[in-house]
């Protein structure tokens, strides 16, 4: 396989797990933000909902993330990018993501517990933040302003 192919296949990769990523994010968030509205009792009614947000999250979000890292570093090192100010911007966004993305995982591991707690307000707001953040992130890699 020669390099340029190889660097097709990881470019593939990388956008397929960013698009993963992306969604389950929302969808995560999504589900936090509605949860937010409601109260403590309905919360307990919807573990079912939460439990299986956790479980995907696990199983698909973390993976994906993980993937997201390795192909954007390993396509970052082969172009030579890493002396580019549009990428330490880029990574900086995608450190923001990633942390999101541990927030989330403590949230709906509190939501699914027996005796849940209602999500932060924050919530509300986090899904258009990773959408606005996602968004930038792309820009940064199409136009490479800097």
């Amino acid at each position: 396989m020669s390099l340029a192919t190889s660097y097709s296949l990881v470019v593939l990769l990388h956008l397929s797990a960013d698009i993963v990523f992306v969604a389950s994010l929302l969808a995560g968030s999504l589900l936090l933000a509605a949860l937010s509205l409601q109260p403590a009792a309905d919360i307990a009614r919807a573990r079912g909902l939460v439990v299986g947000m956790r479980r995907w999250h696990r199983a698909v979000t973390t993976p994906a993330l993980l993937a997201v890292w390795a192909c954007g570093l390993w396509l970052a090192w082969r172009a030579g990018w890493f002396a580019s100010g549009w990428l330490h911007a880029k990574l900086a966004l995608v450190l923001a993501l990633s942390a999101l993305h541990g927030m989330l995982s403590a949230a709906l591991r509190r939501a699914s517990a027996t005796s849940p707690a209602v999500p932060s307000r924050a919530w509300r707001v986090l899904p258009a933040i990773a959408l606005v953040l996602a968004a930038v992130v792309v820009w940064l890699a199409l136009m490479k302003p800097f």
